[in-house]
C-alpha cells in the first residue's frame, strides 16, 4: 500500500511541475512574440492623414454646394407658397349635400330573387322540353322508317299477288 501512496504523490508532483512548466513556456513564447512585434519599425500615416485632409475638403465642398442647392429650394418653395391663393369650398360641399340628399330619396331596390327562381325553375322546364322533343323526335324517324320498310313489304306483296307465277 506504501508503493502505490508514493506513487500516486511522485506522479501528482510531475503533474505539477509540468503544469508550472507548461506555463513558462508558454510565457516565454509571449514575451518573444512581444518582442518581434516591438521591434519592427512603426507604421508611416502621414499619407493616410494627407488623404483624410482631401477627403474632408471634398466633403466641405459638396456640403457648401448642398446647402446652396438648399436656398434654392427654399427660395422656389416660397414663390410657390406665394402663388397659391386659398380657395372657397363651400359651394362643392353645398353640392355634395345636395347629391346625398337625392341618393337619399331614392326608393329601396326591389327583391328579384323570387323571379330569379321563378326565371331559373323555367330554365330547368325549357331543358326537359328540349330534351322531350329530342326523344320525340328519334321515336318519329323511327316510325318513318317503320313505315317505309312496311310500304316496301306492301308492294312487295302486291307485286306477288299479281304474278301468276309467283307462290
Amino acid at each position: 500500500m506504501k508503493i502505490m501512496d508514493k506513487l500516486s504523490t511522485y506522479a501528482a508532483l510531475l503533474g505539477v511541475i509540468g503544469a508550472i512548466g507548461g506555463g513558462f513556456y508558454t510565457w516565454g513564447q509571449f514575451n518573444s512574440r512581444l518582442d518581434a512585434i516591438e521591434s519592427t519599425p512603426a507604421v508611416n500615416l502621414s499619407p493616410l492623414k494627407e488623404k483624410d485632409k482631401e477627403l474632408n475638403a471634398k466633403i466641405d465642398e459638396a456640403l457648401l454646394y448642398a446647402n446652396e442647392y438648399k436656398v434654392d429650394l427654399i427660395d422656389r418653395i416660397a414663390k410657390v407658397e406665394e402663388k397659391i391663393q386659398p380657395v372657397d369650398l363651400t359651394s362643392v360641399f353645398k353640392e355634395i349635400g345636395k347629391i346625398r340628399e337625392q341618393i337619399a330619396m331614392l326608393p329601396e331596390r326591389a327583391n328579384l330573387k323570387p323571379l330569379l327562381e321563378q326565371l331559373q325553375m323555367l330554365e330547368e322546364y325549357g331543358w326537359e322540353l328540349e330534351e322531350d322533343i329530342e326523344q320525340l323526335s328519334k321515336d318519329v324517324a323511327i316510325v318513318k322508317k317503320e313505315n317505309e320498310v312496311q310500304d316496301a313489304q306492301i308492294d312487295e306483296i302486291k307485286l306477288q299477288s299479281k304474278n301468276p307465277l309467283g307462290g
